[in-house]
């Protein structure tokens, strides 16, 4: 009785263990999803943005990644992912289990994880169905989903999947959309060496990254390669080929760059076509950027700030490290340096050895170098950033400390004939923060807004040549309150000419003139202008204490280039949609407001700073130009208007928070380098014309932009 009671209770155990597992099974299958999704996956529409030129400059995928078919990826580049990932692809089934044993030993070995045993199918499994978790049950779905996929897609199919989706770091999926931001180039337009380099990325996006990490990128190169060499898909001579060479890895993200232009551009479309169209519908959007001013007026506005930082920055240290750890960063050091060497003007990290008689002795790699400084903010063992200048008499390389502050920077740029906006920088850095100060920020103008005083007088018949009184005088400010405007410089003339008080910026003579004028003229003449802003019944708008855009500045000034037409600004000129239907045309749109001659005198006036006054230099350029400088009382706003008869600019540096730039910190010092900088490249361009040509014969000779 005894035995059969045990029996029974055996097979009940049995029973119920049978059970369970049939019954998890039956779980675990009905919860899998179809792979039939992926037979005919394929990216989300893809929008262009085009600049003045109809040439491409930004393109717009929901999800950061560009299809290719299998015969356009280059078998290099397959044989390179293949090598990296799973050399016996094309030979083994959906799952590999000798790959899995190998990889958990390595891994046991190492004591940290080195390879992994999944096959290119379990990754695109992962990639495109079950997602990242990890867990006993995700790898049991994922095994049964990998053979279900090889029954249902041919192995090529299945690789096109993984090139194609594959995470390559910085956003963007896949080998086509990698290559347009490490290289700049189409897939099928890289080399061998390239393509390895891709190849090695993968395995830890973040890590291996060329553009942050060279050094690591490399050795992963070199692991692709020897992987290659080692299945036989190059021979010795092209490995050492593929070592040998030098590979140039761009520092922007290309068509996928997120910068103010390209964020304005989505915000007016989703705002206007409704949210969510960019990843429903293929636009085609000509805009009015152009790709080179873009970049001219990004690192002109990244090069001025970090010239000012330099001046009132703090010292910055990234971390300390203990001295045992010095030779790990010095080797890591090595390493990016052997790939990309050292740049003059480009940033590293550095790592501060001792102090010496004119500075620091500093490691970069274990090559020692020097930062030339009078202050000692630093300590042994502190990792800065630090600017690569050159190398002194002995060879020694000569390093610069980066000082940091939250100073903020703008540049707009327009073509003062067509209203084409060609470059908008909003800040120095989009993605920290992507507040577009050239057009959302209203400032104080500062000195800036002085020309439209002067433009109300001239058409109230002053004359250039006119003379208007220099000196200080109280005006009551209100409630017993009063105020005496001052010069900046301290200095009085008494008696001066219009365009001499222009020229030097003479406030006492500017509110004087203001309160001859008449604070409504100047309302009126500035609303004639297209500069909507609301201008107070005050006296002290002649020192620029009302606030407006960089945009609304520009648009004001372009009336003086273009000979006296207002004129719109564009930022898109047409968007059409994958149908060929026209959503939105915008074309030119002006209409004189002031008279040719008026708008010549004040081109006149406006020459005056640049050649001999506030702004003296700026003709440095090469090409004629006027201008006018602006700073806003305590130093809060530093501004510089200038323009061509081609295209105007302005420039705004100050901080979000409201603080002074320091005294001293005036938009000839701060600014009007950023604007030279830029002028100087974008001027390249167009004919050396000087002021006194009519826009109509403007617009015939000049097609670009």
């Amino acid at each position: 009785m005894k035995k059969r009671l045990h029996f029974y209770l055996i097979a009940l155990v049995v029973l119920s263990a049978c059970f369970i597992v049939v019954g998890y099974a039956i779980y675990i299958i009905k919860d899998i999803p179809s792979v039939n999704v992926l037979k005919d996956l394929r990216n989300k529409p893809a929008s262009s943005i085009y600049g003045s030129n109809d040439q491409l400059v930004y393109l717009v995928v929901p999800d950061n990644r560009i299809y290719v078919s299998y015969n356009k990826i280059p078998k290099y580049v397959r044989d390179a992912f293949l090598a990296a990932e799973d050399a016996e692809f094309f030979k083994h089934g959906a799952v590999e289990f000798q790959g899995i044993a190998r990889a958990f030993w390595k891994n046991i070995v190492h004591g940290r994880f080195v390879q992994g045993g999944s096959t290119i199918t379990q990754q695109v499994i992962k990639t495109l169905i079950l997602g990242p978790e990890k867990s006993a049950l995700r790898k049991i779905r994922e095994a049964i989903l990998a053979f279900k996929l090889e029954k249902y897609l041919t192995k090529k199919e299945i690789l096109n999947l993984y090139l194609n989706n594959v995470y390559m770091g910085h956003g963007v999926y896949g080998v086509e959309a990698a290559s347009q931001v490490y290289f700049g180039k189409h897939i099928w337009e890289t080399t061998r060496a390239e393509a390895a380099l891709l190849a090695g990325i993968v395995q830890a996006p973040s890590r291996y990254t060329p553009k942050k990490h060279p050094g690591n990128a490399r050795l992963r190169q070199e692991y692709v390669i020897d992987q290659m060499f080692e299945k036989n898909v190059i021979d010795s001579r092209k490995k050492k080929e593929m070592l040998d060479e030098k590979i140039r890895i761009r520092e922007d993200d290309g068509v996928f760059a997120d910068t103010y232009f390209k964020d304005f551009i989505l915000q007016y479309v989703e705002g206007k076509f409704g949210k969510g169209i960019l990843s429903q519908k293929k636009l085609q959007i000509y805009a009015t950027v152009e790709g080179q001013y873009q970049k001219f007026a990004e690192e002109a506005v990244k090069r001025g700030l970090n010239l000012y930082e330099q001046r009132k920055g703090n010292y910055v240290v990234l971390y300390r490290l203990e001295r045992r750890k010095w030779d790990d960063f010095m080797r890591a050091s090595d390493r990016d340096l052997k790939f990309a060497g050292l740049l003059p003007g480009k940033t590293y990290s550095v790592l501060i050895s001792e102090r010496i008689k004119n500075g620091y002795q500093v490691f970069v790699g274990h090559e020692k170098s020097t930062i030339t400084m009078d202050t000692f903010p630093y300590k042994p063992g502190d990792v800065i950033k630090a600017v690569y200048i050159s190398t002194d008499k002995k060879k020694v390389h000569l390093f610069q400390p980066v000082r940091s502050l939250k100073v903020e920077g703008a540049l707009l740029c327009m073509n003062v004939n067509t209203g084409y906006v060609l470059a908008m920088v909003g800040g120095r850095d989009f993605e920290k923060s992507p507040y577009n100060r050239a057009v959302s920020a209203k400032v104080q103008s500062g000195s800036a807004f002085k020309p439209f005083i002067y433009l109300a007088a001239l058409k109230k018949g002053y004359e250039p040549d006119s003379i208007i009184t220099d000196e200080p005088k109280t005006y009551s400010s209100g409630v017993g309150g009063a105020w005496t405007p001052k010069n900046y410089d301290g200095k009085y003339e008494g008696q001066i000419t219009i365009k001499d008080a222009v020229a030097y910026s003479k406030n006492a003579a500017t509110v004087r003139l203001l309160e001859e004028v008449g604070i409504s003229t100047v309302k009126e003449t500035i609303a004639e202008l297209g500069i909507n802003a609301e201008v107070p019944d005050n006296l002290s708008i002649a020192l620029g204490t009302s606030n407006m855009t960089l945009l609304e500045l520009v648009k004001g000034f372009s009336v003086f280039a273009n000979g006296g037409y207002r004129i719109k600004p564009i930022f898109i000129r047409k968007i059409i949609d994958e149908d060929g239907n026209i959503l939105e045309e915008n074309g030119i749109e002006k209409q004189r407001v002031i008279s040719e001659e008026i708008a010549q005198k004040m081109n006149m006036l406006l020459k005056g700073p640049v050649e001999y006054g506030t702004a003296k230099g700026a003709t440095r350029i090469g090409y004629p130009i006027a201008g006018k400088t602006g700073t806003t009382s305590n130093y809060y706003d530093a501004l510089f208007m200038g323009y061509s008869p081609h295209i105007a600019a302005g420039v705004w540096v100050g901080f979000d928070a409201r603080t002074s730039l320091g005294k001293g910190e005036s938009g000839a010092r701060v600014c009007l380098p950023i604007w030279m900088s830029f002028m100087a490249s974008a001027l390249k361009n167009y004919p050396p014309d000087d002021f006194g040509q009519s826009a109509e014969s403007v617009n015939e000779r000049v097609n670009f932009p």
